[in-house]
């Protein structure tokens, strides 16, 4: 994918809508279509970004080593060995701390990396300044980004790179795996057979519970979610990028989601000689004709991600061997799906390292916005349709937000928790609850209880009066 192609695609699947080209984007929260503060192009970023990897994978040859690199890739990482490697880290670098932030549906542990210079900051300290957040593999059977993941972690935590310390000292790097039980059965779902990335709206899954409280209490201005996708005709690049589509989403914080693609992580996979494309997109002869995946879907966790004032991506890397593979052995596509995960993970560091306060303040403008247009009622709500999409019916848009909604009594208790983990506030009133669209979660609010909502938790009383 050349970077400078957001091609229109020309959508033939069931999805209605009005198309747009993929870079067109309108937002309800601002009326400004480019952030003041969003870069553009970075010229030479390959360069750099393809020296900074090298200097950061420049890990000592005695040094710590994972089960998949001790195999040349022949052998995935098991739980337990993960584990393992996890605390053996720890215990070797002050620059690394391991806890365990929750329980999977098995109980077992679900564990975060937290990696700063000369150590880690405190949570209370690091969720006031930079933090990039990486979700390795949420689905249990594509291993590649929990293994590229503990091979940055352990590399962050050995490279004398002077940059990369700079880097460290000012921003925390979390490394989380939220599905250990999917993981240990090679299954895409959790031990209850939920795909934990159809949950970000619900909260149902101990699993997603547990990311959405390691958003709401670190407060990540950045985030990358690792997966894997099965190649087909027309969509056998070695690696696929996407950005948050629905058009709730801020539209800066938009904005920067497809310069991390474009400009950072996509153009370091290419850099390192890699083919990379748009998720979702099949590609004929460098033209994108149908739309296949990579929705507006507020439920899945790329696009809740940008709900949640987060700069933030989709990776996914071919499962099997595509026409690209010099070396289409079993092995060797293995080390490529990794290389192209670590890769990613790459150019997100190099976007933070780039832009790191451009993106800080972008996550706290964004809450701000967001607050200040539930205030004014001002800006479209959107219940269908995405950023290269209109929606076409009247139900698909509120062009007349209303105040907040008022929820019952049951409605209350039913959805207190996971309210609590989205991160909205609510008074009591009338027995019930009122949840005003005037606070950061103005752009999420009427997808989990506005009746026109096609993932909501409860159908709220709309209230049009203030």
């Amino acid at each position: 994918m050349k970077r400078t192609r957001i091609t229109a695609a020309i959508c033939a699947t069931a999805m209605t809508g009005v198309l747009l080209t993929s870079g067109q984007f309108t937002s309800a929260t601002t009326p400004s279509a480019q952030a003041a503060d969003a870069p553009a192009s970075v010229a030479g970023m390959k360069t750099d970004g393809d020296s900074l990897q090298r200097a950061l994978a420049a890990a000592p040859e005695d040094g710590l080593k994972t089960p998949f690199e001790q195999s040349n890739g022949a052998t995935w990482t098991s739980v337990e060995q993960a584990r393992k490697f996890r605390h053996q880290l720890d215990a070797s670098s002050d620059r690394v701390t391991v806890q365990t932030v929750g329980r999977s549906g098995n109980k077992q542990p679900i564990e975060l990396i937290s990696v700063g210079y000369p150590k880690p900051q405190p949570l209370a300290t690091a969720s006031k300044g930079s933090v990039v957040l990486f979700n390795c593999s949420i689905h249990g059977n594509e291993p590649s980004g929990r293994e590229g993941c503990l091979q940055m972690a352990r590399d962050m935590s050995t490279t004398n790179d002077p940059s990369w310390k700079r880097l460290l000292q000012q921003s925390t790097v979390l490394f989380t795996n939220i599905n250990p039980d999917g993981w240990k059965a090679n299954t895409r779902g959790n031990a209850d057979g939920v795909d934990v990335n159809r949950d970000f709206l619900g909260l149902e899954t101990p699993e997603a519970q547990t990311l959405a409280k390691i958003m709401g209490d670190w407060k990540p201005d950045v985030m990358n979610d690792l997966h894997e996708f099965g190649p087909r005709e027309y969509y056998d690049t070695q690696a696929l990028v996407l950005w948050p589509r629905n058009r709730n989403v801020d539209t800066r914080i938009h904005g920067l989601s497809q310069r991390m693609v474009n400009d950072y992580t996509g153009a370091q996979i290419e850099a390192g000689g890699h083919t990379t494309g748009i998720y979702g997109e099949l590609v004929k002869d460098g033209v994108a004709f149908q739309q296949i995946a990579g929705d507006h879907q507020a439920r899945i966790l790329r696009n809740y991600t940008g709900l949640r004032h987060i700069t933030g991506q989709l990776t996914e890397t071919a499962s099997r061997a595509v026409p690209a593979d010099a070396d289409q052995s079993a092995t060797a596509v293995n080390r490529r799906r990794v290389a192209d995960q670590y890769s990613s993970a790459m150019g997100t560091m190099s976007m933070m390292m780039e832009n790191r306060g451009a993106l800080a303040r972008q996550s706290a403008q964004a809450a701000e916005r967001a607050t200040q247009a539930g205030a004014d009622r001002s800006g479209v709500i959107y219940f269908s349709g995405q950023d290269n999409m209109l929606p076409t019916t009247s139900a698909g848009v509120e062009t007349n937000p209303m105040c907040g909604y008022q929820l019952s009594a049951a409605q209350l208790k039913d959805t207190r928790k996971t309210m609590k983990l989205h991160g909205i506030s609510w008074t009591k009133k009338d027995g019930g609850a009122y949840v005003s669209l005037a606070q950061p979660g103005r752009s999420l609010i009427p997808l989990l209880f506005d009746g026109r909502a096609e993932y909501g938790i409860t159908e709220a009383t709309p209230v049009t009066q203030c």
